[in-house]
């Protein structure tokens, strides 16, 4: 067993990353280590990193390590751990970028052995590495913003058939909220653009209305009304939609970004960190559906679509790059990185 660690580092604001040895650290009780097998580049970690966006947390000490998801196979448990065994193949979710020093670096997933709590880990199955990190992230979003925040039932427990509404499905979040609600045994109306329309309606959207026409909400409402109503984009193009549709009665809608938007008083928007909500002990119930029962599920039958990517080869190495590409929009779609290469 290997006892090098090598990390990604950032070793002050704004600063180019080095790719260094840290030490192999030892799992507490309740954690475990995992030899790390795929990163990817959250564009969120490529604006901490170059921006120095979102100083605290993360970035409240430095040296630092970025990234807060990862996948790959569990070398070492602490005690008190039941349900897992050294050899599962597993993806993970860390504390790393709301927590700073001493957490930060051994919980960054920018690494090669990344410590977690056993609690927010779920076994994968054969599904590859890649698109077990790159599906887990997006899908939490949508499940985390219409399950626990918006009241959706969970799939295969019955529900009233109500309509949802998705704007911005043609992103991954709105993609996987798109395949929860439909799972859920909702009707799907979503906005899309004209092209991804068929895409769509095989991940299970009854309606695709192109979000760039003049009379969308008018349209939109004709479909209605909704009993969940999200946005995958956040824009306030979309929030300002959606409040529009929630008139007269008022009501609520989730919504992935914030922002000084300037909605009706009637009505409200949940905007939360949702692909975190996993991490809070009041969410327990959740996380442990989640991490238990949901997400291997849905990986180990392939019950969402691929997703798209590209292997940026280089291991660490090729971290900073990458993360340039990253936020500079030089990249279509998705790039994943080995930090074992």
């Amino acid at each position: 067993m290997s006892s090098q660690n090598l990390a990604a580092l950032i070793p002050g604001a704004r600063k180019a990353l080095e790719v260094t040895s840290l030490p192999r650290n030892h799992p507490a009780p309740g954690e475990i280590l995992i030899r790390n097998q795929a990163i990817a580049i959250q564009p969120l970690d490529a604006k901490m990193l170059l921006s120095g966006y979102g100083g605290a947390g993360a970035l409240e000490s430095f040296p630092a390590v970025l990234g807060s998801s990862g996948a790959g196979i569990v070398e070492e448990l602490g005690e008190g751990i039941t349900g897992l065994a050294a050899g599962d193949r597993v993806v993970f979710d860390t504390q790393a970028l709301v927590k700073g020093g001493e957490t930060n670096r051994r919980e960054g997933t920018w690494q090669q052995l990344v410590i977690c709590n056993a609690k927010t880990v779920a076994k994968i199955g054969d599904i590859a590495f890649e698109q077990a990190v790159l599906i887990e992230f997006p899908l939490q979003t949508a499940v985390g913003a219409l399950h626990l925040f918006l009241g959706m039932g969970k799939p295969g427990t019955g529900s009233d058939g109500e309509k949802v509404l998705v704007w911005g499905a043609g992103g991954a979040v709105g993609s996987h909220a798109v395949q929860y609600a439909k799972s859920a045994g909702h009707t799907v109306i979503v906005t899309a653009s004209p092209r991804d329309a068929e895409r769509q309606k095989r991940l299970g959207a009854s309606e695709v209305v192109d979000y760039k026409a003049p009379d969308v909400v008018d349209q939109l409402r004709s479909l209605g009304p909704y009993k969940y109503l999200f946005t995958g984009s956040g824009d306030p193009a979309s929030q300002k939609a959606l409040a529009s549709l929630l008139q007269p009665q008022g009501g609520r809608f989730a919504s992935v970004l914030g922002g000084e938007v300037g909605l009706p008083s009637n009505v409200e928007r949940i905007y939360k960190p949702f692909s975190k909500a996993a991490q809070k002990d009041e969410n327990g119930e959740f996380r442990g559906w989640w991490y238990r029962e949901y997400l291997p599920k849905v990986l180990k039958e392939n019950l969402v679509e691929p997703v798209k990517f590209t292997r940026r080869d280089g291991g660490l190495v090729a971290v900073q790059q990458a993360s340039v590409d990253v936020f500079e929009g030089k990249v279509r779609g998705k790039l994943v990185v080995n930090p074992q290469e």
